[in-house]
This record gives C-alpha cells, structure tokens and sequence, in this order.
C-alpha cells in the first residue's frame, strides 16, 4: 500500500479510555508520522452551520482550547483561506493545520486522534476518501471503570456505557475501511500489532515505534496525568489498579449495554461471585438518575456554549471552556488533589 500524506492522512479513534494516546504516541515515534492531539476540528464543523464562511469560522476555531493546545500559528492558514467558501471546504483548512505540524516535526504524514471523532466518520471518509483510520476498542468494564474517574467523564456508569456502546455503533457503516484494534492486543504483542498498523496506513516498520518513552515528543500534550502517562508507560505496563471497583450489578448492566462490543472482540463476562438480579440492576439504574441528569446538564450547557461561540454570538473563553470541559465530572478530581487545570497556552489565541 502506497502512503501519501496528502490522500491518506491517518485517524486515531476510538472508545475512549481505550489507548488512543499510547497508540498516537507510538504511531509518533515513527520517523515518518505525526498524529495531532485532539484537535477537535470535525467536531466544531459539526456543531455550526453548514453555510458558514469558512475563514469567519476559522477565526472562531483558532480561538478554541483544542487549537490552543496545538501551538500553532494560524496566520498562513487563514491568509491562504479564500473568501468565497463555507465550511463544505473545510477540509482544505484542517490539512492545511495538520500538514504545518508535520513539518514543524519534520514528517511527511499527518493525521489527527480524537476518540469522539467516532460520530464524524462520514465526513472523514467524504473529505479524504483515502484516509487510514484506526479504531481503538477496549473491554467495556475497565473502560467505563476508567471513565468514572476521568475529569472529562461523567460521574454516571449508565452514561459512561452507553458513551463506548455509541462510539462502537458509530463505526458499523464504516468496518470495511477501518483497522479495529484492541488495546489487549497492543499491550500483549506490540511488536506483531505495531506491524499490522503499519502495514496498514502504509509505513514501512521501524523499531522506534516499540520505544515511543524515547522516540516520541511530549510537548504537544496538555500536561495531564491521564494524557502524560501514556507517554511514560511502555505498551504492557498497565495503569495500576482501579481506584473503586466497579459492583456486580453496575459490571452485568455495562456488558449487556454493550453486548455487540463483547461479542465482535471476544470479551468474556466476568465471574461474579452472586449474580445480581432484574430487580437489583433496575434499582441500581434507578439510583443512577440524579447523577444522569447532573450529566446531561452539563453536556448540554457547554455544548450550547460551544455553539454560541461558533456562531460569533457569544466568545467561549478558551481557558473557561476547558475548565468547563474538565469539571464534567467534578467528583474525579479527588483522585488527582495534586493536580490543577493547566492553563491554556495563549501565544497564538484570539483576543
């Protein structure tokens, strides 16, 4: 398989909690890829109108924290948009992004990981019909156990669940052109995994992959214990053991949310000791309501946010909105006390 950067740019995504940063920071150790971090784009295209003018839009974008985290001057991008198209020509704007930050780093190929990008496929693929996107998939228990502790989760395991049983919904039109992997996987055998994964965007291999603590640069991530230890954990060192475990009826009310996920990637239930009951695990969800509409409230009101903010009504300070972002879970934060919301970097944000 022939690579070219321009045609098929490569996408990290996934269930969340399912390894895409160690995967992106793999993939960046390789002498010829570099993979942003989350820049948010699709996502913003999909929350504003279609008719935007895409350089009004851009100026709105390039004042997000997504961007900010980039570290990216904007300017030539912006001289270089014309005047005449809306966000239906976006993609010219984000390779044009992802492209400068690969050459920042001296690489050829360009691509993008976000997990939520899931929900955006369809406009990847129409965009760059050619683009290598990589799903990165997870068993379904120890992920919505890792995003219930988790700042930008939610503190709702109902909510958590049916979060990764949509992402995986969201590939299903999409599983011929995709690369499923399981993060099981990379951890066991990185070496026969990274090879597949090469092979498949079109690389040739390269032993600086397995060593991505040594290979690969870390000043593009925001300085977060959940993004940096990715960066400082070889591909079967696990996180450690989960803080709070999950009870047996929360573990049987997640496997069946996601019973499609267990089955397509040959997770096996868990051996509880006492099978919790119909009555048990309704009375379980029953509790977890309050703590889905603390969710849904908070989703909605930076969303709306968000929109205000792509429409030019109301500027969403990107220091707000990522505070905004990070207290989704407001009771995770016990597990990092040493830990503050890092500030945004400003050298190329709009005032």
């Amino acid at each position: 398989m022939a690579s070219s950067g321009d045609e098929a740019p490569i996408f990290v995504i996934g269930t969340g909690r399912s390894g895409t940063t160690l995967l992106r920071q793999m993939l960046n150790a390789h002498p010829n890829i570099y993979i942003a971090h989350e820049s948010g784009f699709y996502a913003y295209v999909r929350l504003s109108p279609p008719r935007t003018p895409l350089r009004e839009w851009l100026k709105r974008y390039v004042d997000t924290f997504s961007f900010a985290w980039m570290r990216l001057d904007p300017e030539a991008v912006l001289a270089q948009c014309p005047a005449d198209v809306d966000l239906s020509s976006a993609k010219h704007a984000y390779s044009a992004f992802l492209k400068a930050k690969a050459k920042e780093r001296g690489k050829s190929r360009f691509g993008d990981k976000n997990p939520l990008d899931t929900q955006n496929l369809a406009r990847l693929f129409a965009d760059f019909p050619s683009a290598r996107v990589i799903f990165m998939v997870r068993d379904p228990v120890p992920t919505v156990q890792s995003f219930g502790q988790m700042p930008f989760g939610t503190a709702s395991p109902f909510v958590n669940a049916l979060l990764c049983h949509f992402q995986v919904s969201h590939i299903q039109p999409f599983l011929d052109s995709i690369l499923e992997v399981r993060l099981e996987d990379l951890s066991r055998e990185p070496r026969q995994t990274m090879e597949t994964i090469l092979r498949f965007v079109g690389e040739p291999w390269d032993d600086a992959v397995l060593d991505h603590i040594k290979n690969a640069q870390t000043d593009d991530l925001p300085p977060s214990p959940w993004f940096v230890g990715a960066t400082k954990r070889t591909p079967n060192q696990r996180e450690g053991q989960a803080r709070e475990d999950l009870s047996p009826t929360w573990v049987r009310i997640i496997e069946w949310l996601n019973r499609h996920t267990m089955e397509r990637y040959g997770y096996k239930q868990r051996v509880c000791e006492k099978e919790p009951s119909v009555w048990q695990c309704m009375v379980t969800l029953l509790a977890d309501i309050p703590a889905q509409l603390r969710s849904l409230f908070r989703l909605l009101s930076i969303n709306r946010r968000m929109v205000q903010h792509l429409k030019g009504r109301k500027r969403f300070d990107p220091q707000t909105a990522q505070e905004a972002n990070l207290m989704l879970n407001p009771q995770a934060w016990r597990h990092y006390p040493q830990i503050d919301i890092p500030e945004v970097p400003r050298d190329f944000l709009s005032t």
